[in-house]
């Protein structure tokens, strides 16, 4: 007997693609240690030791100062088309 293949439907290929999506973003987004709360564009994550970045809100909770202090950017800063003005000779 030949089998017929399996088709998703509309809701199911939807629901797939979502989850695919998430999944893509979520692996590549930065997290604080503590809260697991993503930061935003604009907020400060503070660096403690090796690799540990914890968000403004959770960083009251450390007992010592953080290592650096860094600014979230957007995802595509440096990916972006600029205007280059030729310099004269």
């Amino acid at each position: 007997m030949a089998r017929t293949p399996r088709t998703l439907s509309e809701p199911d290929l939807e629901l797939a693609l979502l989850r695919k999506s998430v999944g893509v973003l979520a692996a590549g987004r930065h997290a604080c240690a503590d809260c697991g709360r993503t930061p935003l564009v604009g907020e400060r994550m503070y660096r403690f030791g090796r690799g540990s970045a914890v968000c403004a809100l959770c960083t009251p909770l450390r007992r010592t100062e953080p290592d650096a202090v860094e600014l979230v950017r957007h995802f595509e800063r440096g990916h972006t088309v600029r205007r280059v003005t030729p310099h004269a000779a």
